[in-house]
């Protein structure tokens, strides 16, 4: 009974601090003003302006296992407008809520965004827009002929490009040349020593017919008697 009595007073708590929520618009007049740049009220805002829906994260895990939680949720993201649907994603912690108009969406987006719900903050935020498929045509689409010479192996090579001939190998002759008059087994100067820097000095490995090595061999396992 002592756990049921907090519980009720926890929510209690949690429905007053929401019905304090014009004094958080304070708070949010940034956010505000970047919705309201270009109009002069929320309500003239349309259906292309912004999204219907909003991303509400950071749900408590408690909330998807509890209906009446739920219910409360639903009932808070109600206050703003008529709500269509709202879509629970336990494994990501979030829910999805869909309103009829983008304005609703918009005045909770302003006015639910860090609220205490439960024990966590939630976010919101405006969910992308879905682009509808044209009847007509429902297959994919494909890339634009830039993006296909980037497929390896490219489909086709984009406009404008010709074949040509692989060119010849680059040879230094001299460092060729270089290399081939070092004498194996002594060294060889590469860069003289001076008051500040020490001197390179390069050693030429000798033939590998001088260069004893050592090869181990493992026993055999005698074949058992017959």
């Amino acid at each position: 009974m002592v756990d049921e009595q907090k519980e009720l007073e926890d929510r209690e708590i949690i429905v007053n601090e929401v019905d304090g929520l014009p004094s958080l618009l304070d708070e949010k007049n940034d956010l505000y003003k970047a919705v309201t740049s270009e109009h002069s009220s929320l309500d003239d805002l349309n259906d292309e302006d912004l999204p219907t829906s909003l991303i509400v994260t950071n749900i408590d895990p408690a909330i998807f296992k509890d209906d009446d939680l739920k219910k409360e949720m639903e009932m808070l993201f109600g206050r703003f407008g008529e709500i269509i649907s709202v879509q629970y994603f336990r494994s990501f912690k979030r829910l999805r809520v869909n309103y009829g108009t983008s304005v609703s969406a918009a005045t909770a987006r302003i006015q639910m965004h860090q609220i205490r719900f439960y024990d966590t903050i939630i976010n919101c935020y405006f969910a992308q827009p879905v682009t509808p498929i044209d009847a007509a045509d429902q297959h994919l689409q494909l890339p634009a002929p830039v993006k296909q010479f980037l497929i390896s192996p490219p489909p086709s090579p984009p406009e404008g490009w010709v074949p040509r001939a692989e060119g010849e190998p680059l040879i230094n002759y001299d460092l060729l040349a270089a290399i081939a008059s070092l004498t194996p087994g002594q060294p060889h100067e590469i860069h003289a020593a001076t008051d500040t820097l020490p001197g390179i000095v390069l050693h030429v490995a000798e033939g590998h017919e001088n260069i004893k090595t050592s090869v181990s061999t493992i026993p055999h396992t005698r074949l058992p008697e017959k």
